[in-house]
Parts: C-alpha cells; sequence; structure tokens
C-alpha cells in the first residue's frame, strides 16, 4: 500500500518536471514592430481602405525570426495586425466616402527565416483579397500577391519594418492600377442602377420598308397587309405583330445606366387579307390587335422599373421579355376567342373598351 502511494507520488512528479520542461524549452521571445507610415508614397484614388479583416488561421504573430546566436522569436506587430494595417491607410490614404470603401482581407502575411550556409535567408509575403459592399453583399474584386526575399548575417535584424511597409505599398499600388483599368469598365464595380426607358423606336417615324411602327396618330388601312393569303383559311385578315428591346448601358461613377427602348410593330409582307375592301369595323380590329401588342410593351416597361437589380439586371430583362411574349400571345388569343375574329361586336367593344382605359391610365393615350 504505502509502496503504491510512493510510486504514484513519484511518476506524479516526474510527469509535472517532464511537461514543465519540455513547456519551458518550446516557448519562444518575442520581437515587437512597427509599420513605417512615411514609406508609402502612393496614394490611391476613387477608392479608401475601409475594414482590414484578418483572415489568416494565426492571428497572433506574422513569423518566424532569428536574433543573437540563432535564437528564434516570433515577430509581431504592436498594437495586432489589423490595427496596425488600419493606422497606417488612415494615415498614408485620404479617406473619400465619394469613393469605393473597400474591404482589404489579409490571407497570407508574414515574414519566415531559416539558417543555411551560416547565413539567414528570409521571405516577406503577403496576400490580399479586395472586396467591396453592395446592397449588403460581398462583390470580389481582385487578388493580390507578393514576397521579398533577402539575406543577411545572423544577428539581430531590424529591417522588417521596411520589408513590411513595402509589400503593403506594392498591395496599395497594385489595386488602384486595377481601378483605374476596370473603373467605368468592369460590372463589378457597378454601385447602384438607373433604368432609363426611352421613347419607342419609330413612334415619330411610323413607317419603314416592310416594318410599321406602333404610333398613337398612325393607323392601319388595308393597303398595309401585302403578304399572301395562306390556302384553306376561314378568315378574312390577319396581322403580324411583334416587339422588342434593346438596352445600351452606360456605366459611370459606378452608376450604371440601362437605357431601355422598345420597338413596337407589324409586317406588312406576313399580314395579309381577302380583300382590300373590307369594312372599317374589319380594320379596327386588326388595329385592336396592334394596339394589345403595344399595351403588353407598356406592362413591361412597369414591370422593369421595379425588378432590375445591380447583379442580374441582364438575366432579368430577357426573364422578363420572354415572361411578357408570352402574356402577348395569351393576351391576343383570348381576345380572338371573346371577340370570335370580330363577329362578336359585343366582345369586340368589351376589349376596345379594356385597351383603350388602360393605354390612358399608362400615359400612351
Amino acid at each position: 500500500m504505502n509502496k503504491y502511494k510512493y510510486t504514484k507520488h513519484f511518476l506524479l512528479i516526474f510527469l509535472i518536471f517532464f511537461f514543465s520542461s519540455s513547456l519551458s524549452y518550446a516557448q519562444y521571445t518575442d520581437k515587437w514592430i512597427s509599420l513605417k507610415y512615411e514609406t508609402v508614397r502612393h496614394k490611391p484614388n476613387r477608392f479608401y481602405f475601409k475594414k482590414v479583416i484578418d483572415e489568416r488561421q494565426d492571428k497572433a504573430k506574422i513569423g518566424l525570426i532569428y536574433g543573437l546566436n540563432q535564437s528564434e522569436k516570433h515577430l509581431k506587430l504592436s498594437g495586432g495586425v489589423i490595427k496596425s494595417f488600419q493606422n497606417y491607410f488612415n494615415k498614408s490614404i485620404t479617406k473619400d466616402t465619394s469613393c469605393y470603401p473597400i474591404l482589404f482581407s489579409i490571407n497570407e502575411l508574414g515574414v519566415d527565416e531559416r539558417i543555411e550556409n551560416q547565413k539567414v535567408k528570409g521571405k516577406c509575403k503577403i496576400k490580399i483579397s479586395y472586396s467591396y459592399l453592395r446592397d449588403s453583399s460581398v462583390v470580389e474584386l481582385t487578388d493580390f500577391q507578393n514576397a521579398i526575399t533577402y539575406t543577411r548575417t545572423q544577428g539581430e535584424y531590424n529591417n522588417y519594418e521596411t520589408l513590411l511597409s513595402k509589400v503593403i505599398e506594392k498591395s496599395v499600388k497594385y489595386f488602384d492600377e486595377w481601378m483605374t483599368e476596370n473603373y467605368d469598365k468592369n460590372p463589378k464595380l457597378i454601385k447602384s442602377l438607373n433604368l432609363i426607358v426611352q421613347q419607342d423606336f419609330g413612334i415619330n417615324n411610323p413607317e419603314k420598308g416592310d416594318t410599321i411602327f406602333w404610333s398613337p396618330t398612325r393607323k392601319m388601312t388595308w393597303a398595309d397587309f401585302k403578304g399572301a393569303m395562306p390556302r384553306n383559311t376561314k378568315y378574312s385578315a390577319q396581322i403580324f405583330t411583334n416587339f422588342e428591346y434593346s438596352a445600351p448601358l452606360d456605366l459611370v461613377d459606378g452608376i450604371l445606366t440601362v437605357n431601355l427602348q422598345m420597338k413596337v410593330y407589324m409586317l406588312k409582307s406576313a399580314s395579309w387579307t381577302s380583300s382590300t375592301t373590307l369594312s372599317d369595323y374589319s380594320i379596327a380590329h386588326e388595329q385592336l390587335h396592334f394596339d394589345l401588342t403595344k399595351l403588353i410593351v407598356e406592362r413591361f416597361k412597369q414591370k422593369a422599373k421595379k425588378i432590375l437589380t445591380v447583379d442580374n439586371y441582364d438575366s432579368e430583362l430577357q426573364l422578363l421579355f420572354i415572361e411578357m411574349y408570352r402574356e402577348m400571345n395569351r393576351i391576343q388569343k383570348e381576345y380572338d376567342s371573346e371577340s370570335n375574329h370580330s363577329v362578336n361586336v359585343f366582345g369586340q367593344q368589351k376589349w376596345q373598351s379594356i385597351a383603350m382605359e388602360e393605354l390612358r391610365l399608362l400615359g400612351v393615350r
């Protein structure tokens, strides 16, 4: 019993001594440095660094270096990496809140040294990701990485501040050059979107060759129906109407202007009639087909003003076009069905009133 107690006590003392020795053996001294703000000569424009983000796993130190007698030391920044960089940028870069507020994310940062042939060989490296917040979403812009290698004699070394300042300055210069090249060009730099609905193409000059563009003053006549009448048809006339859109872009100071312009038209060669002496009532039926296409286009414009976003403006416009094209086909068929291709006078008058009233409310008539 007593022998067991002595043995247990001996093992406990041995373990405490062993781990205490190991811990003391693994400890390093620290070398604290500060960044040299005066080395930064580059003054960027169109952006400022709003926030520094340290994404490294080991945030406590920035490297392992060698001092006197090959003693290993942890290299650390006074005040920590984030605070040091933020102070560095605040002193070297003028903050202009009208410019892009860039997030400066540190992926890698360090000074690593090794002893080789009685010399100390080192590398100071940096890797940065640049982004900014747009409507609470992070927009990734570009990345940068750089390294400075050096060889020095053994002993204390006091040039780490200069090395770090140089790689940081290069990261700032790189991003400034990237901004200069991409400003007003790169879709990633769109901060907001402005949709301008232009006047419909051809509305003031509605006739051009085979095409007649919709106009409040230019009405259909039977002379416009120049297509060949198909065989074995039970109808006396048919109009071909359609619509298209164009959306030229203009990016200035981060604002993307989408100049939406619509084309509402009929093709003479695709529209036909059995006789050019049909009644005014019959031509009014075909005119309303044209007016309904215009009505769909006005709905398109109203929806475009509400749904377009910076991230997906192009695909949203295309999807809206498909949606409204299907709507046009649906409403044209419904109109023909309820008016029985103009035979049902009551149905014809109903659709005439609906279309004219909605166009009026949309400011068309």
